[in-house]
């Protein structure tokens, strides 16, 4: 019988998939001699490399873009700009040079070259007069905290010129402060434009911001007054909260735990949901993290608060293992509790062990005055979350965490979700893409270091391999290119590709992974923001000299 084309179709398909198939096999069985028996060093240098990899690919086809697509090389800029960029790969990336820079053994004149390059451009190209309205928050937390690390990091390791990134960093900040006074409240709306100063309103969610959008600036605007000595960004920042605590009866009606919306013109909440996934997580992360940078005292109490409710209302446990999640109460405190968990929530790892040690290893903590109870529990409670997250890689072909699971209740399972290996989780069809997240190692990297247990390191490298593997195209062959994207399932292998690069790939996922090779990171001289940017801890002594203080209290 003659064969159709559909046959042949069928046939050529085959082979590709076998030949796909094969190549993923050559490549897994390289990357796992290579990285099994490394030494940290050793990883350090893999890690040097898929970051140079992937940041020479930007560099290639996609140059001063903020947007950047590997796989089609399309490109473009944030929010609609047709002519300037703000930087959102580039600057994004700059701390994760310097920090490679300072510790390679191998690529040190190449990280030398990218630091002129970025600190040219930066300099020569990059304009924040800019006629689009941003978002308040991704532009804080990425290009103006990007900035400021760039800026602590070129005076601490003395490489580079630290006034370009403060000078701009300044009228970044000086462009987005208007938008803190767009309200009675005080909680800036959404969006500014950066050209008019033009505050924006969600256009969304009936107007109302995320929760976590405003309450996650001010590391970076704390400490931009710390090194200026303006306390204007200090005081706006901090203004928040009183209104919010206030107007919401936040500690005793909500236990600590905020919905995920807020309207700025009256600081209510809008809708119950409670999750410490998207829209709610960074708001309990910059509660401890302000207290790390700072130690003033209410940010302490508030963060103790938000923990207690969060161990009363959403933690639960999966069947079989028993694994400690984090779970969500979309109709309220008093709602039935959703198994569902976001891998953003992974972040919690590390932020329950920083709040019980507060940087110092755990013997260390063990000994001072304020160890107690309280904090023991926080830091077993830490070790289970990072366990429970890292079986989220574990348990999945491909050794890689989709973006939401669904934890295994008894009651959870739907015949078209696919189920862990284990058992424990389930993942629904429309979650089961992996953005190159970093919240994982970000957690493993806190625990070795607080710890130095083996078994982080051992966690994080089976996590790189897989990244490794899984995440990358074209890396056979002398005349390879090398580049790595985002997927858009991490159930079948070979796994399907997507084809994006993220920043924070670049900014936190390579970065927290490198730092956990380094063996001397001190984690409580240092206060990284929630994309990776690290600031310095600032002194008492600092902040009485600048006449900055906490301006609200409960």
């Amino acid at each position: 019988m003659k064969k159709g084309p559909s046959e042949k179709g069928f046939f050529f398909k085959a082979f590709i998939g076998l030949l796909t198939a094969f190549s993923a096999y050559l490549l897994y069985s390289t990357f796992q001699e290579s990285t099994t028996s490394a030494s940290p060093s050793d990883l350090r240098d893999q890690i040097e490399t898929v970051f140079l990899d992937s940041w020479n690919d930007y560099k290639t086809y996609a140059w001063g873009y903020d947007v950047y697509h590997p796989l089609s090389h399309q490109k473009s800029n944030m929010y609609g700009s047709n002519g300037k960029p703000l930087g959102w790969i580039i600057v994004d990336a700059l701390d994760t040079i310097m920090l490679m820079y300072n510790s390679t053994q191998t690529h040190k004149q190449e990280f030398a070259n990218e630091i002129q390059l970025v600190e040219t451009w930066i300099n020569d190209v990059l304009d924040y007069d800019i006629d689009v309205s941003v978002s308040i928050f991704e532009t804080t937390i990425r290009m103006l905290g990007g900035l400021l690390s760039g800026y602590y990091l070129s005076k601490e390791l003395q490489v580079g010129n630290p006034d370009i990134y403060l000078n701009k960093a300044i009228d970044l900040a000086d462009r987005l402060l208007p938008a803190f006074d767009a309200t009675s409240t005080g909680i800036p709306y959404s969006s500014i434009n950066l050209h008019t100063g033009e505050s924006v309103k969600n256009h969304v969610d009936d107007g109302a911001s995320s929760t976590a959008e405003f309450t996650t600036l001010q590391l970076e605007f704390k400490y931009l007054s710390a090194i200026t000595g303006d306390p204007a960004y200090w005081e706006a920042a901090e203004a928040v909260y009183t209104p919010l605590y206030e107007e919401n009866d936040l500690l005793h009606t909500f236990h600590g735990l905020v919905p995920i919306y807020v309207y700025p013109d009256n600081a209510k909440f809008h809708g119950q949901n409670i999750r410490l996934g998207s829209r709610g997580d960074s708001f309990y992360e910059y509660l401890l993290k302000q207290y790390l940078q700072t130690h003033e005292p209410v940010y302490y109490k508030l963060y103790r608060q938000s923990m207690e409710g969060m161990k009363q209302f959403l933690l639960a446990k999966s069947e079989p293992s028993g694994l400690v999640f984090i779970g969500e109460r979309e109709h309220g405190l008093y709602g039935p509790l959703s198994p569902k968990m976001d891998h953003l929530v992974c972040f919690m790892g590390g932020l329950l062990a920083m709040g019980a040690t507060e940087g110092l290893q755990i013997s260390k903590a063990r000994e001072q005055p304020f160890w107690d109870t309280k904090h023991e529990e926080d830091w077993n409670l830490a070790k289970s979350l990072t366990r429970t997250c890292y079986e989220m890689y574990h348990q999945v072909p491909s050794g890689l965490a989709s973006e939401i699971v669904v934890f295994n209740k008894g009651n959870s399972f739907r015949p078209n979700y696919w189920k862990s290996s284990k058992g424990d989780f389930f993942i629904k069809p429309a979650d089961t893409h992996n953005l190159q997240r970093p919240e994982t190692v970000e957690s493993i990297m806190f625990l070795y270091h607080l710890t130095k247990d083996q078994k982080y390191r051992d966690w994080g490298r089976e996590i790189f391999q897989s990244f490794r593997i899984h995440t990358s195209v074209n890396c056979q062959g002398p005349n390879k290119n090398c580049v790595f994207t985002s997927l858009s399932d991490v159930i079948s292998k070979p796994t399907k590709k997507g084809d994006n690069l993220e920043s924070f790939w670049l900014a936190e996922t390579l970065k927290y992974l490198y730092l956990l090779f380094l063996d001397d990171v001190d984690l409580s001289s240092v206060v990284f923001n929630t994309e990776a940017h690290p600031f310095p801890v600032l002194p008492g002594e600092l902040l009485t000299q600048k006449k900055l203080f906490t301006g609200w209290s409960i």
